[in-house]
C-alpha cells in the first residue's frame, strides 16, 4: 500500500474507533444529535423541506410555507443549499430524515479530517505527527460541540484546510486552479462562512508568504496576481448562489445590527471564566468561545511559543487570535460587523494542529528548558483557574478529569526522555492519550454525566414525531378548505409566550410564524413599525402578538389552540371556535415525549382577516402616519394603504385616531416587601419566604418548623430597623415618582421586584376592546456586583443568619461570575389574559436589541378591565419609563364593515401558486392594488399584459396604483440576482476550463 493510502487508512480506522467510542454513548442515553433548541426549530425542519423541494426539483423562487413567503434560495443558502453534504438526505427514506441527520453529521465531521490530512501531507511532517494532528483537528472541541449544536458549522471545517491547500499550492510555485475551486465552494457554501473564511485566508496567505518569501521561485507579483485570479475565478463560480444570496443579506433584519453589542471590553465574568474553557467542555464559555483543546494540543502551542523566533509566523498567528479573543470589536468584525461571536475562533484549529504537529516532530528533540518550560505553564494554567476561580477549586467533577489527562499528558512528555523510549512508542502514548482525550472532551457535551449540553438534546425520534403531531392532525381540516389563508398559534398553545419553530411549514398551514437567520427586512421593517413586541431578527412576526388588527392585516384566518384556553384565555376579536354540525372542531391530542402540550387542539377562524390582494380607494398621509403609534397605524392600514412615493389620482384620507386613552393609578403590591419588624416575623416563620403563596404551610405540630412557632427578633432590631426604614423609604420615593402615571419599576434592598397593579379608573371603557400596555422611554438599571452584594447581606439579616467572611466572599465569587448583562422579562396579567416581553441580554449573539419602547397587546374581552399587574422580573434594579399608557381599541360595526368592505374589493378569481399570483379587479376609480406578499425586487407586475412598476406598500409589502377599470393582474417572481448569478457562474467555469486546458496541454507537450 502506497504511504498516502496508507495514511488515510490510519485515519480512517482511527476515526471509525473514535467516533464508536463518542458518540456510541447516544445509544445508552436514547439520544439523537438534535438540539431542542435550533436543533429542532430551525435545522431538522428545514432539512425535512429541503428534502420535499429535492424530490420536488425547486430550490429555487418563491415558497408561501415560509412564514409570509420567501423567497427559497434566499432563505436556505445560509443552512443547506451551499451544503454538498445536504443533498445526499435525498436517498434517505421519508421516515429516516432523523437517521439522515445523524449520519450526514458524522460524514462532516469525517470529511473536515481528511481535508485537513490533504492539507497536512504538503507540509514536510512526520507521517506519525500528521495523524496526531489529524485526530486532533477533527475532534476539536469546537467541532464536537457544533455536531449536536449547529451541524453545518462543521462545513468550514472542511473548507479552511483545502483552501490552505490551495494557497500553498499557488506559493509553491504550482498551479492556482486548485484554489479557485475552494474559493467557489467556500463562496457558495453560506455567506457568513465565505466572509470568515476569506479573511482567515487572507491572513493564512500573508503568513505563510512571509514564512517562507526565501524559498519562493516565482516573482512577488506573480504570486499575487495568481492568488487575485484564484480568488476572481472562485468568486465568479460561485455567482449562482453567492450573488442571491448575498443581495437578501443586504436586505435583511440584520442589516441594521449593534455592533460587537455595544461592547468594547466583554464583562469581567468572561475573563474570569475563560482560563477554565481553554482545555474543558460541557461548560461552553460565553460569546460562543468552545476551544476545548486536547492536553497535547495546549502542550504543543506552549512549546511553539517558547520557541518564538524558530516558528515565527505561526506564534503570530497565535498571538492575533488570543488579541482577537479578548476585544469584542475583533469578533465583532470577523462576524461582519455584527454581534462579538467567537465562532471565528474556528480558525484557529489549523494553527493548533500545525503546532501539535511540529511539537510531536520535535519530541524527540526536547531540552531541559523545554520541559521545565511546559512543567511550569501546566502549574500556571491551574494556579490562573483557581485564583479565576475566587482561590478555589469549585469547577464541575468532569473538568478535574481534562486536567488530569492534561498532567497524564505532560507525564508522557516527561517520562519519555528519562526511559529513552523509542519514538514509535512515544508516537503511539501520546496517540493513545489523544484518543482517550477526545473522547473524554466529547463526553463533556455528550454525557448526561458531565454537563448540560446532554440534557438539551431530544430523545431519539422525538423530532419527527413532534414534526408530524405539532397540531394534532388539525392542519388537515385547515388544508382542506378553499383558498389562500394564513394561520397562527395561540400564545401558550406550547406554554411559551411565543412561537420558536418552524415546524408549521412542513405541515402546509401557512403559518405566519418563521425563524430564520436570514428574514425579508421589508418584513422586519413591517412589525417594527407595528410595533410588534415579539419582533427579533430571526423572527420577525412571530404571532403577531395576538393583535386582532394585526392578523386581519395578514390575512391570518385560522388559530390554532389548546382546549383548554377556551374561556380562560382572551383571543383576538372575531375569531371563534370552528363548528360542524353545531359540535366544536376538536382534535385529539397526539402526545410527544417531553414537547406535547397534553390537551386537544381547537381551531378558532375569523370572517375578517383580509385576502392575499385587494384594492384600497384611499391612500394615507404619510407625514400623519409616521406621527401615530403602532396601534393606530394598524387601526388606519384598514382605512387606506400607505404608499411609498404616493400614488396619483387616488384620494388621501386623513386618519382619525380610534384609540381610547385609558385613565388608571398605580399601586405598588408592598406585601413582599419587609417594612415592618411585623413582616420580618412572618418572613422567618415562613422559613424566610416573604411570599405567603410559595411558602411551606404546615399544620401546628411537634416540627421544627411552624408558621406559629415564635420568632425572635431582639438580637440585631437595631439593624433590623435600619433595613425596614430603607424599603419604607424606597416605596415612599418610588410612589412618588409614581403619582401622575408609572415612571419607575423598582426593587426592595433584597433586590426582589416589587409588584405594580395599574387600576382602571373607568373600567367600562375597555370593554369590547382590545386593551394595550405602551411602554416608552425605557431605561434599564442594571444589578452591579455591590447589589448582589448587599443584597445577600440583607437577606442574611432578615434570616437571621451569620454572614461570615465566607459567606461574603462566596456571595462575592458568584456576584463577579454571574454578573447581570441586562437581560429582564415583564409580566403583564390581565382578566383572562397574561402577556409578557423579554429585553435579551446584551450577550446574547442572535436578537440582541435595546428596547426602548414596546408596546403589549393585553388581549381582547367583552368585560371591563379593573387591573392590570405588572411583575418584573431578571437581572435589573429597576425599570424607568419616560411614559406608561393604557390605550383601548374598539372592535364595532365600523371595524367589521370597513374590513368586509376591504374582502370585497379583494381580486377576483384569486390563484396563488409559488412565483406567481394573478386575479382581477374591477374599481371605477384609480386605487392601490394592496397585498400581503413580502417586498422584493423580485416580483414583477404586469396589468393586462403589460410591464408596470411595483410600489412598497403598508411599509413592508408589494404594490401598485392601478388607473380605472377591468384589470387582469399577473405577479411573477424571480429570485433577485440568480440570472447575474448564473451567467458569472458560467464565466466562471469557461475561464477554469480554459486555463485548466491550456495548462494540461503545455505541460503534455
Amino acid at each position: 500500500m502506497k504511504a498516502t493510502k496508507r495514511q488515510y487508512a490510519y485515519y480512517t480506522g482511527m476515526f471509525m474507533i473514535l467516533v464508536v467510542a463518542l458518540y456510541g454513548i447516544f445509544l445508552l442515553t436514547g439520544k439523537s444529535f438534535i438540539w431542542e433548541g435550533d436543533g429542532l426549530a430551525q435545522h431538522y425542519p428545514i432539512l425535512e423541506k429541503f428534502y420535499t423541494w429535492l424530490h420536488q426539483g425547486s430550490l429555487t423562487g418563491w415558497s408561501w410555507d415560509l412564514g409570509l413567503g420567501a423567497d427559497k434560495l434566499t432563505t436556505f443558502s445560509y443552512y443547506v443549499l451551499g451544503d454538498p453534504f445536504s443533498y445526499l438526505i435525498a436517498f434517505f427514506p421519508k421516515g429516516r430524515l432523523e437517521l439522515g441527520y445523524n449520519l450526514l453529521i458524522l460524514l462532516r465531521l469525517y470529511a473536515s479530517g481528511l481535508a485537513f490530512l490533504f492539507f497536512a501531507r504538503q507540509r514536510s511532517f512526520k507521517p506519525a505527527s500528521q495523524l496526531v494532528g489529524t485526530l486532533a483537528y477533527t475532534f476539536t472541541g469546537y467541532s464536537l460541540y457544533v455536531s449536536i449544536r449547529h451541524p453545518f458549522f462543521l462545513l468550514p471545517m472542511i473548507l479552511f484546510p483545502l483552501l490552505a491547500y490551495g494557497i500553498d499550492h499557488v506559493l509553491s510555485g504550482k498551479s492556482w486552479i486548485p484554489l479557485a475551486i475552494f474559493t467557489g465552494l467556500a463562496l457558495i457554501s453560506n455567506f457568513y462562512f465565505a466572509y470568515i473564511l476569506a479573511l482567515g485566508s487572507l491572513v493564512y496567505a500573508v503568513l505563510r508568504y512571509l514564512a517562507i518569501r526565501q524559498t519562493v521561485s516565482l516573482p512577488h507579483w506573480r504570486v499575487l496576481w495568481q492568488l487575485v485570479g484564484a480568488g476572481l475565478t472562485g468568486f465568479l463560480l460561485a455567482g449562482v448562489l453567492f450573488i442571491p444570496s448575498l443581495l437578501g443579506v443586504l436586505s435583511s433584519t440584520r442589516a441594521t445590527a449593534n455592533f460587537a453589542n455595544g461592547y468594547w471590553l466583554y464583562p469581567l465574568n468572561y475573563y474570569l471564566r475563560f482560563p477554565n474553557a481553554i482545555i474543558t467542555t460541557g461548560n461552553p464559555l460565553q460569546f460562543w468561545v468552545n476551544l476545548g483543546l486536547s492536553g497535547l494540543t495546549f502542550l504543543a502551542l506552549v512549546f511553539v511559543l517558547r520557541h518564538f523566533r524558530r516558528y515565527l509566523w505561526l506564534n503570530i498567528s497565535l498571538i492575533l487570535l488570543m488579541v482577537g479573543v479578548l476585544l469584542p470589536a475583533v469578533a465583532a468584525v470577523m462576524n461582519g460587523g455584527t454581534t462579538p461571536s467567537q465562532r471565528w475562533l474556528l480558525l484557529g484549529c489549523l494553527a493548533f494542529s500545525l503546532a501539535v504537529m511540529t511539537f510531536v516532530d520535535e519530541l524527540p528533540q526536547l531540552t531541559r528548558g523545554d520541559i521545565a518550560t511546559l512543567i511550569w505553564s501546566v502549574l500556571g494554567l491551574l494556579i490562573i483557574v483557581w485564583a479565576a476561580n475566587g482561590f478555589i477549586y469549585n469547577n464541575h467533577r468532569h473538568d478535574f478529569t481534562m486536567y488530569g489527562l492534561l498532567l497524564l499528558t505532560l507525564g508522557v512528555v516527561i517520562v519519555g526522555p528519562l526511559y529513552q523510549w523509542t519514538p514509535r512508542l512515544w508516537q503511539m502514548a501520546l496517540l493513545s492519550l489523544l484518543g482517550l482525550n477526545i473522547v473524554a472532551n466529547g463526553y463533556g457535551y455528550f454525557s448526561p454525566n458531565s454537563g448540560g449540553a446532554s440534557q438539551q438534546l431530544l430523545a431519539r425520534s422525538v423530532a419527527t414525531k413532534f414534526q408530524k403531531n405539532y397540531y394534532d392532525g388539525a392542519q388537515r381540516f385547515v388544508k382542506a378548505q378553499g383558498g389562500f389563508h394564513r394561520s397562527a398559534i395561540s400564545r401558550y398553545y406550547y406554554y411559551a409566550t411565543d412561537a420558536k419553530t418552524n415546524m408549521g411549514m412542513n405541515l402546509g398551514t401557512h403559518d405566519i410564524m418563521s425563524y430564520f437567520s436570514i428574514q425579508n427586512g421589508a418584513i422586519g421593517d413591517f412589525s417594527q413599525a407595528m410595533d410588534n413586541s415579539q419582533f427579533k431578527m430571526n423572527k420577525p412576526i412571530n404571532q403577531a402578538d395576538g393583535r386582532t388588527t394585526l392578523n386581519n392585516l395578514l390575512g391570518v384566518r385560522t388559530i390554532f389552540a389548546r382546549s383548554n384556553q377556551l374561556g380562560i384565555q382572551a383571543f383576538p376579536d372575531g375569531y371563534r371556535p370552528v363548528k360542524r354540525q353545531g359540535k366544536r372542531v376538536t382534535f385529539r391530542d397526539q402526545p410527544v415525549h417531553d414537547l406535547g402540550n397534553n390537551y386537544n387542539t381547537v381551531l378558532l377562524q375569523s370572517k375578517y382577516a383580509l385576502p392575499l390582494a385587494y384594492l384600497q380607494t384611499h391612500q394615507l398621509n404619510a407625514a400623519q402616519f409616521w406621527q401615530l403609534n403602532g396601534v393606530e397605524r394598524e387601526q388606519a392600514l384598514t382605512t387606506g394603504a400607505l404608499v411609498a412615493g404616493g400614488a396619483h389620482g387616488v384620494p388621501t384620507r386623513t386618519y382619525h385616531k380610534q384609540g381610547r386613552p385609558i385613565a388608571y393609578r398605580v399601586v405598588q403590591d408592598d406585601t413582599t416587601v419587609l417594612d415592618s419588624l411585623k413582616k420580618v416575623v412572618t418572613y422567618r416563620q415562613q422559613g424566610n419566604q416573604n411570599d405567603a403563596q410559595l411558602a411551606q404551610v404546615t399544620k401546628s405540630s411537634l416540627r421544627k418548623k411552624n408558621k406559629d412557632r415564635s420568632v425572635n427578633i431582639r438580637t440585631g432590631q437595631a439593624r433590623l430597623k435600619q433595613l425596614t426604614r430603607q424599603n419604607r423609604q424606597i416605596l415612599r420615593q418610588n410612589a412618588k415618582k409614581n403619582q401622575h402615571g408609572l415612571r419607575q419599576m423598582t426593587s426592595d434592598n433584597q433586590n426582589n421586584p416589587v409588584t405594580y397593579r395599574l387600576k382602571v379608573d373607568r373600567p367600562q371603557r375597555t370593554a369590547h376592546t382590545e386593551l394595550y400596555l405602551e411602554l416608552d422611554g425605557i431605561q434599564a438599571q442594571r444589578l452591579s456586583v455591590a447589589d448582589n452584594y448587599h443584597g445577600a447581606k440583607t437577606t442574611s439579616a432578615f434570616s437571621n443568619t451569620a454572614y461570615t467572611g465566607i459567606q461574603r466572599l462566596n456571595v462575592l465569587r458568584n456576584a463577579l461570575w454571574r454578573m447581570s448583562d441586562g437581560a429582564y422579562s415583564m409580566t403583564v396579567s390581565s382578566f383572562h389574559n397574561v402577556a409578557s416581553f423579554n429585553q435579551l441580554g446584551q450577550t446574547n449573539l442572535s436578537d440582541y436589541q435595546v428596547k426602548h419602547r414596546v408596546l403589549l397587546n393585553l388581549g381582547y374581552s367583552a368585560k371591563p378591565r379593573r387591573t392590570i399587574k405588572l411583575t418584573l422580573k431578571g437581572g435589573v434594579k429597576r425599570l424607568n419609563f419616560k411614559s406608561v399608557k393604557l390605550v383601548a381599541v374598539p372592535f364595532g360595526k365600523g371595524y367589521q364593515q370597513r374590513l368586509m368592505q376591504l374582502k370585497r374589493q379583494g381580486l377576483r378569481q384569486l390563484t396563488v401558486r409559488d412565483n406567481r399570483v394573478t386575479g382581477t379587479t374591477q374599481a371605477s376609480q384609480a386605487s392601490v392594488l394592496t397585498t400581503s406578499i413580502p417586498y422584493s425586487s423580485g416580483w414583477r407586475l404586469t396589468v393586462d399584459g403589460q410591464a408596470q412598476a411595483t410600489k412598497r406598500v403598508n411599509v413592508g409589502f408589494i404594490g401598485a396604483r392601478l388607473a380605472p377599470g377591468n384589470h387582469r393582474i399577473v405577479l411573477t417572481y424571480h429570485t433577485p440576482g440568480l440570472r447575474i448569478g448564473l451567467f458569472l457562474s458560467g464565466v466562471g467555469l469557461l475561464i477554469l476550463l480554459v486555463v485548466g486546458g491550456s495548462t494540461w496541454w503545455y505541460r503534455r507537450k
